[in-house]
Parts: C-alpha cells; sequence; structure tokens
C-alpha cells in the first residue's frame, strides 16, 4: 500500500492516480487528527490459481466516508462508498465497519484507491479477507462481543443495585463510569451505528461527548476509592472540580467546533490526571492504606490501556493488535479486579461499621450503669435539698408571720405618733392665729405669732413626709375607689390654708370622679405646700382643675424662682432634693408619695418650669380608673417597689 495526503480535499481520482507524491505505507494507517483526505493506493497480485472474490476492511467504525475507486482512466472509474455519513443501503456489505468486496477475474496485478475522510483520528487497519475466513472470523468476534458487552452489563447492573441497597459511593460512580464506558464501545466499534442507523455525525458528536464525561466519572471514581475526602481533603475538592470543567469545556469544544477540538486536548487532559491519580495511589500506598493497592493493581491495568489506545490516536503507537484491542483487554481486566476490590471494600466497611456499634454498644452500656449510679446518688440528693427546703419555708413563714406582727406594731404606733404630734401642733397653730388676730396686738408679736405659724405648717410637712411612707403602702393596699365630686374635694385641701394663700379654679368638672380622697389628698397636700414653701410671701399658689372628654387635669402652680432644667427628670425620685432646697427642711419624699399616689390612679403628672417664673405641676387623671376592689397593674407595681 501507499498513501497520499489531500490537503484541499478535491483532488479527483484521475490527479490522484496520475500524482507523484505517492509514498510507501510501511505499516498501518496512522494519521491521527486531521481534517484532509486521505488516500490509499491498494496493490493487490492475484496468482494464476488464486481465488476471484475477496474482502477489503477497513478496521475503523467512525470513517465520516471511505470510497473505492475501480478501474483505470481509459476504462472508467467505478466508485462505492461506505462510512457513517453514508446510507447502509449503499454499503457493499452490512458490518459494523467499511467492507467492501472485490472481485478480480485476471491474474496479475490489480491496483484499487481508498480515499478515507473522518471527522476522528484517522487510524485503521487495512486487511484483504478470503469471504469464507472473513464470516468464520465475524462470527467469532461476534461472540466475543457478546461476552464483553454482556460482562459489561451485568456489572453495570450489578453496582447500580448495590449502590441503591448499601448507598455506597463507590458503587455509583462505578456504575456511572461503566455505563460511559460500554457506550464508548458501541460507538467505537460501531455496533450502535450498524443496529440503529444512527447518522455519523450524531455518533461522533455523541462518542465525544461520552469520552470527555468519562474525565469527571473517572476522577470521581478514584476519589472516592481511595478515600481521599478522610486521607486528603483538600485534593479530594480539587480533583473533581478540575475534572468536571475539563469535562464542561472539552465537551463544549467538541461539539461546537468539532471533534478533534474537544477529543484532542480530554485524551491529553486523561494523560495528566492518570499521572496524578497514580502517583496519589502509589503514595498511600506506600503510607500503608491497603485500599490503595488494590486501586493500583485494578486501575493500573486499565490506566495501561487507555495510555496504549490514546497513544495509538495520537500517532505516536501504530495501530496494530495490541493497539486496537488494549483498551478492551485492560477494561475487562480492570471490572474483574475492581469488582473484587470495591467487595473487599464493603466487607472492610461493614466489618468497621460492626465494630463501631459494638463499641458503641459497650459505651452505651458503661454509660447506662454511671447514668443509673448517677441519677441514684442525685435523687438521693434532690431528696435530702427537699427537705432542707422545706425546713427554710417553714422557718421563712415563721419569719414572716413575725414580721407581720411587727408591722402592725409599727402601723399602730405610726397612728398613734401621729394623732399625737397633730394635736399639740394644731392648738400651738389655733392660738397664735387667735393672737395674731386679736385686736390691740403689737405688730412685733403678730409677727412673732406668723412665725410659730409657719414653724408648726414646716414641722407638720415634715411629718407628713416622714410619717406617711406607712398609711400609704397601707392605702395601697386597701386601694378602694369612691365616687367624689371633685370641686369640694380640692377646696377642702385649699383650706387647710388660711386667706387667699391658695386660690382655687374650677371649670366644667364632673358631679362625681372615681378616686381614692384620701390618698388624693395626700398628694395634693404635698403639690401645696412645696408651691407655698417655694413662692414668694405676698404671692398666692394657684390651684386649677379642668373636665374634659379624657378626665380632670389638676394644675398646682407659683410664682417661685422654678427649677433647673437638669433637675427636672429627678424630682419623683424616692430622697431627691433639688440644689434651692439645701439648708431647708425636708426628707425629699413628697413628690414621690405623689408619683406613686398618680400611678395608683392610672393617671400621669408633668411638670413645666422656667427659672425666675414659676412652677406648675400638672396631674392628668383619666375617668375610667381600676376596679376599687382589685389593685392594678400599677398598683401591684408600687406594693413591690414599696417592699
Amino acid at each position: 500500500m501507499a498513501w497520499l495526503r489531500d490537503t484541499t480535499g478535491a483532488m479527483t481520482i484521475e490527479q490522484v492516480a496520475a500524482s507523484p507524491a505517492w509514498q510507501a505505507l510501511p505499516g498501518n494507517l496512522n494519521m491521527g487528527f486531521t481534517h484532509d483526505a486521505i488516500w490509499l493506493r491498494v496493490a493487490i497480485d492475484r496468482p494464476a490459481d488464486g481465488p476471484r472474490d475477496w474482502l477489503l476492511e477497513i478496521n475503523n467504525a467512525v470513517f465520516a466516508e471511505v470510497r473505492l475507486y475501480q478501474g483505470s482512466a481509459g476504462a472508467g472509474w467505478r466508485e462505492r462508498r461506505a462510512g457513517g455519513d453514508v446510507p447502509r443501503s449503499e454499503w457493499d456489505w452490512d458490518f459494523r465497519v467499511p467492507v467492501f468486496r472485490l472481485h478480480v477475474d485476471e491474474p496479475g496485478p490489480h491496483t484499487f484507491w481508498l480515499r478515507i475522510r473522518s471527522r476522528t483520528s484517522i487510524s485503521a487497519q487495512v486487511v484483504l479477507w478470503q469471504p469464507a475466513a472473513f464470516q468464520a472470523r465475524a462470527n467469532t468476534e461476534s461472540l466475543a462481543y457478546g461476552i464483553l458487552f454482556g460482562a459489561y452489563a451485568a456489572i453495570f447492573i450489578f453496582h447500580l443495585l448495590f449502590w441503591t441497597w448499601t448507598r455506597e459511593e463507590v458503587n455509583r460512580w462505578y456504575a456511572g463510569y461503566v455505563a460511559c464506558s460500554i457506550g464508548q464501545m458501541l460507538l467505537n466499534f460501531g455496533h450502535l451505528q450498524q443496529y440503529t442507523g444512527m447518522p455519523g455525525p450524531l455518533g461522533d458528536r455523541l462518542l465525544a461527548l461520552l469520552i470527555c464525561s468519562s474525565i469527571w466519572f473517572g476522577v470521581k471514581l478514584c476519589v472516592q476509592f481511595l478515600g481521599l475526602a478522610a486521607l486528603m481533603p483538600r485534593l479530594a475538592r480539587i480533583l473533581p472540580a478540575l475534572a468536571l470543567v475539563l469535562a464542561v469545556v472539552t465537551s463544549f469544544l467538541a461539539v461546537d467546533v468539532g471533534y478533534a477540538a474537544g477529543v484532542a486536548p480530554a485524551q491529553m487532559s486523561i494523560l495528566v490526571l492518570i499521572g496524578i491519580l497514580t502517583a496519589i495511589g502509589l503514595r498511600l500506598w506506600l503510607r500503608g492504606h491497603r485500599h490503595a493497592g488494590f486501586f493500583l493493581l485494578a486501575f493500573g491495568i486499565y490506566f495501561a490501556g487507555i495510555v496504549l489506545r490514546i497513544l495509538r490516536n495520537l500517532t505516536v503507537l501504530p495501530p496494530n493488535l495490541l493497539t486496537d484491542n488494549c483498551y478492551q483487554v485492560g477494561a475487562i481486566a480492570h471490572m474483574a479486579v475492581m469488582s473484587l476490590a470495591i467487595t473487599w471494600r464493603y466487607n472492610a466497611l461493614k466489618q468497621e461499621n460492626a465494630r463501631v456499634q459494638a463499641e458503641a454498644l459497650r459505651v452505651q452500656t458503661d454509660y447506662a450503669l454511671s447514668l443509673e449510679s448517677t441519677v441514684t446518688s442525685r435523687t438521693a440528693s434532690l431528696v435530702a435539698e427537699i427537705r432542707r427546703r422545706e425546713a427554710v419555708e417553714g422557718e421563712l413563714r415563721l419569719a414572716l408571720e413575725a414580721e407581720k406582727r411587727a408591722r402592725q406594731e409599727q402601723c399602730d404606733f405610726v397612728a398613734m405618733v401621729s394623732h399625737e404630734f397633730r394635736t399639740p401642733l394644731s392648738i400651738i397653730d389655733t392660738s397664735a392665729q387667735r393672737i395674731a388676730g386679736s385686736a390691740g396686738t403689737p405688730q412685733l408679736t403678730r409677727d412673732r405669732s406668723g412665725n410659730i405659724r409657719q414653724a408648726v405648717r414646716r414641722m407638720t410637712s415634715l411629718m407628713d413626709a416622714l410619717l406617711s411612707l406607712d398609711p400609704l403602702d397601707n392605702a395601697l393596699r386597701a386601694f378602694a375607689l369612691a365616687s367624689v365630686d371633685p370641686e369640694p374635694l380640692l377646696r377642702s385641701v385649699a383650706r387647710e390654708w388660711d386667706g387667699d394663700t391658695v386660690v382655687v379654679t374650677c371649670s366644667a368638672l364632673p358631679g362625681t370622679f372615681p378616686c381614692d380622697p384620701e390618698l388624693m389628698r395626700l398628694a395634693l397636700r404635698n403639690l401645696l405646700s412645696n408651691a407655698i414653701r417655694h413662692s414668694p410671701q405676698d404671692s398666692p399658689v394657684h390651684l386649677g382643675a379642668v373636665g374634659g372628654d379624657n378626665g380632670i387635669a389638676i394644675s398646682i402652680t407659683d410664682r417661685g424662682h422654678g427649677i433647673p432644667s437638669d433637675e427636672l427628670p429627678k424630682l419623683f425620685q424616692k430622697y431627691f432634693r433639688g440644689r434651692r432646697a439645701a439648708g431647708k427642711p425636708g426628707t425629699g419624699l413628697g413628690l414621690y408619695l405623689v408619683k406613686r399616689v398618680i400611678d395608683l390612679h392610672q393617671g400621669s403628672i408633668r411638670v413645666d418650669s422656667q427659672l425666675g417664673h414659676g412652677t406648675t405641676f400638672v396631674i392628668s387623671l383619666p375617668h375610667a380608673t381600676a376596679d376599687p376592689a382589685r389593685p392594678s397593674a400599677a398598683a401591684d407595681n408600687l406594693l413591690l417597689t414599696s417592699g
């Protein structure tokens, strides 16, 4: 045989036959990935007693088109076609690869020309057969391929079912990888095209996608089998991600640009990844990981077959019996060893799981015994603690009863003291008032009487502040509303001061209003006392009340010095006294008591003050207050605060 490269793909058979560029073909056809048309000149010398009928086999199922020319320029040319782009009805022989019938009538030399065009690698064996020998070989081949594909199918189904049963990831990825390998062999050997009539372009794309996808499936399988997630976690993430990127990119190139544009870099990537995975397996095996030894044995044979086949496609090795069948032989040996390895790995995992379960059961049993002991000890401690707390509770109950008795005695004492103090103070105040009002009393005597009355009022206010905490607490516990006419209540409080000391103005007040009259008097008395104390001597304090839809607003206004703005937020705090109160009688409890009373009535109080212009306290009381028979939430909070 001789060969000729047609770079344009447009040469006619006459031009080819007359071309001086023919070169001898030293072995089998192996031109690699090329878009050129390759011509073969096949010379046959028939002996006088030799047979007339022969079959010419071109052993490559994925050639796009193979044309056979027979004849001469003088006698005319006969053209026949086969290949993936040619309908099967035009083939000389219905077989998985192109086969042409040759009829040689005359003894002596005869020449045939083959024109080969392919989207894949141009690599093939060209074999001349006697029909009977070819048919016998075809029958034997069919049996061998049946056994091969049957073994593949059995392994695929076994691992798929095994994965469904055990959810072992190695079996899932191995089933996917086997399915990918079956598809590649069916297309590479031409069986799928022969029995389905699949057109050549579709078959080439499908074959390219399977080859590119095998990068990802193979790497995932190897990573899972080697257990890299536990041994080399970073590499276990990087390698599958890299393989996925390579698979996607090469698949896109194969479909969009062409078969060679995707498959050639995919096969180069496979060679690199095989080297990396082999190095990883060898390293783990040297570290003492037994499963890495199975990996090297199972995948080593398979990797060798893949490497030889790729090197043949890249024209590094020639096509022959070894390079044409190394992939299949490696795959069969690989699957046999791999199935045993996966079975061993599963049994090892099963034994490890049984050991872990036994250890967990032992730990659980020990823990249960320890827990039982702890519960017994803890129960005894709890029983002792409960008894101790019952004893403490009894002591607290006795202490509470003693506290109640002491508090009652204190309340009785406070009531007695209040009565004993108020009676003489009232007599002193009345006497001083009569002396000052008597006709003919000297001015000096009236001034001293006024001083006496002022001192009495200060002492009364101080006593109210100091002695009203306990009465207020009692009142909170016995808080009961009553329907009160507000105007008489206000005027009765104002009459506690003589003359025009307190000026009362009322507007639109309702006839009745719910409040606790005693607590309200206490609050108003404290506010009026403060206002009178801080007002100029000749300036009255104004007590006003206005009714409305929302309730009653009560205001107490004086014309004193006013309150600094920084003191306003602190006025109702317990024991707080302003800077102007320094050196004057008082305890800082009056406004605190007022705020508690107003809160109890579910009302609010605010202060408006300007330095040099006086101060106004405004009390807002709603129409509806808590049920007299049940203290409000505010009262409950006040009781807790008081306590």
